[in-house]
């Protein structure tokens, strides 16, 4: 019996993992304003979007408009890491990724739409060693 159990976990927690993303996906599929950038900590900071919008579309191709209305194409996906302490206590964070072709790409290591609420306004943030930039963009 203990054997199956170790056998079935992995699978289940393959499963609400994957099932997370899926639900992050749905929420972010649209058109997104980039409201707001701030930076905290040490350092330089590295402001690759810099205003603009973007449209994440569901077979995740993606469209950003920058200040000037030029638009570039692109990618996006969510993916999923967790993380073990020596406790062996975990923590799942969700990373959004943004490619657009005019060569800038984005790896936002925090990622926070709000499970319950309001979905039209999320955060994703960068870490760069002391300093972190965080994006917050709202629904158009």
């Amino acid at each position: 019996m203990r054997a199956l159990l170790f056998l079935l976990l992995p699978l289940v927690m393959f499963g609400c993992t994957k099932n997370k993303l899926a639900k992050f996906n749905t929420r972010i599929v649209g058109s997104w304003q980039l409201v707001e950038i701030n930076t905290f900590g040490l350092g330089s900071s590295n402001i690759v979007f810099n205003g603009g919008s973007f449209t994440f579309n569901s077979d995740n191709t993606a469209r950003y408009y920058d200040r000037n209305n030029n638009s570039y194409t692109g990618t996006w996906y969510i993916d999923a890491y967790v993380y073990t302490d020596d406790d062996g206590d975990s923590e799942t964070d969700f990373i959004l990724s943004v490619d657009v072709k005019d060569g800038s790409k984005m790896k936002f290591d925090r990622f926070e739409i709000p499970r319950f609420g309001n979905s039209n306004r999320f955060k994703a943030k960068v870490r760069n060693g002391l300093n972190v930039v965080t994006y917050v963009f709202e629904r158009r």
